[in-house]
């Protein structure tokens, strides 16, 4: 009976101190102080910012600005511009072949002239109808009626001279913007690298060697134009030019059409042989 009941007393003792540690257990834990739960941010991606034109990069909307503003050649480049055009336009207007020697009145004066219909009144009356240079060399012309033809072409190459420099007026400017053109953009570029080296004072890094690479590009631009100004100039001065040397050729071989037919070696034998024939006329009135 003892030992029975030590027995008993030992499993008492083993559930109680079981239940003990299941009360004891859950106390410690709710005397623990709980930790502040922290909450979790979710870090969003953050949009790379574009370059601005002052960190480097070239803003195309503002070249044409920054060039007219910051290089003062331009001006001078697009006045040079200006003139080529205007007086090429002039010359290819006034240099019209049937402004210069007009088909009609060729045609007219030498059938009239051949005829017999024109006299050297009648011819510089028909001359000074039509302003055109042709006219004015055959009014040259006219002036010398029956003069030897030696002397006929020495005073109309004299006095057509004046005509040989209205043909080649504007002329000569477009060479002379051929040579202006390049030498004014060599002089804004260097004046536009000028200004962009003075512009890096306060930059460093790559945004200097940016803004250098800009700058240098832009004062280029001014030479790319001087160029495009010199070679157009170059072309309409060659072609102009030999269109005038055309045009004085022709020119020359109709005054000299006309010298041959008033001249005076061409004009005395048909005096002689008008006196001859009054003469013989005459000589056979006396013999009947």
């Amino acid at each position: 009976m003892s030992r029975a009941c030590r027995r008993f007393g030992w499993l008492r003792g083993l559930v109680l101190a079981i239940a003990g540690l299941g009360v004891v257990v859950p106390s410690a834990s709710a005397q623990l102080p709980a930790e502040p739960s922290v909450p979790i941010e979710v870090t969003k991606p953050t949009p790379t910012k574009r370059a601005s034109p002052s960190s480097g990069t070239v803003d195309r909307s503002s070249l044409l600005r920054q060039f007219t503003t910051g290089n003062p050649m331009v001006w001078a480049l697009g006045l040079c511009s200006i003139a080529t055009l205007g007086f090429s336009l002039e010359r290819f207007v006034a240099l019209r072949r049937s402004r210069v020697i007009p088909k009609e009145f060729v045609r007219k004066f030498h059938e009239r002239l051949s005829g017999g219909k024109l006299d050297r009144e009648r011819g510089l009356e028909l001359c000074r109808a039509n302003d055109s240079p042709v006219a004015r060399v055959f009014a040259e012309v006219i002036r010398n009626w029956g003069q030897p033809a030696a002397s006929i072409r020495q005073a109309v190459s004299s006095g057509a001279a004046s005509e040989v420099l209205d043909l080649k007026r504007n002329v000569r400017a477009l060479n002379a913007t051929a040579t202006l053109a390049p030498l004014l953009g060599l002089l804004g570029t260097v004046v536009g690298m000028i200004e962009s080296f003075e512009a890096l004072g306060g930059k460093a890094g790559i945004a200097k060697g940016e803004a250098l690479a800009q700058g240098i590009s832009l004062a280029l631009v001014a030479t790319a134009i001087g160029l495009a100004i010199a070679v157009v100039s170059v072309v309409m001065y060659y072609y102009l030019l030999n269109k005038v040397d055309v045009l004085i050729r022709e020119l020359d071989d109709e005054a000299r059409l006309v010298v041959d037919q008033i001249c005076a070696e061409t004009l005395r034998p048909a005096v002689v042989d008008r006196r001859v024939g009054d003469s013989m006329a005459r000589h056979e009135s006396r013999g009947y």
